[in-house]
């Protein structure tokens, strides 16, 4: 099963991306067993192993905005990801596994992936590998292009003088500046 979504990042530019969920039984070892801790009555959590009989995996493909979106090739990646199972990999293991066939059906799944839409759109680093530097970065040099901008003419006149002054001068300058702040 797949749904589309579309990232709006801190630029304005759109991401568009599709999530595939992937329910299978056959993804673990021949007896399907994981382990399960600390069980017990009160708070229904079990301490031992568990027959698994079917899981769902997600996997996501984000097309890179320089690419052209293509959502077959877009499909394709999302379905190779969630077909990458790795057992000693957090994030390649299932997004929801149950103990009972029955338990995961088309409308469950279907609202996984509505779900899991709806956090990539609201947590694009959840996906983007770096996002959150990048949208960090970006809005360091916005706020500095801002500042720039209400920096008095004055004041942007004499930062030209100085940047045109060689080490010596600027030493001169600051020397100066200093004993009159004194």
């Amino acid at each position: 099963m797949f749904e589309k979504g579309v990232i709006i990042d801190f630029a304005g530019v759109e991401h568009p991306f599709v999530v595939c969920a992937l329910s299978t039984s056959s993804f673990q070892t021949e007896s399907n067993i994981v382990s399960i801790t600390n069980y017990d009555v009160k708070s229904n959590m079990y301490d031992g192993e568990a027959d698994i009989p079917r899981a769902v995996f997600i996997g996501v493909s984000v097309c890179n905005p320089t690419d052209k979106w293509d959502e077959e090739k877009g499909k394709m990646i999302a379905l190779s990801k969630a077909k990458g199972f790795k057992p000693t990999a957090p994030e390649k293991s299932a997004a929801l596994f149950a103990t009972r066939a029955g338990l995961i059906s088309e409308p469950l799944v279907k609202a996984l992936l509505a779900k899991e839409v709806q956090h990539i759109t609201e947590d694009p680093g959840s996906v983007i590998k770096g996002y959150n530097q990048m949208k960090a970065r970006y809005e360091q040099e916005r706020a500095d292009k801002k500042y720039i901008e209400e920096t008095p003419e004055d004041l942007k006149v004499l930062s030209e003088q100085l940047s045109n002054l060689n080490s010596e001068q600027l030493k001169r300058v600051l020397i100066v500046a200093s004993m009159k702040s004194a």
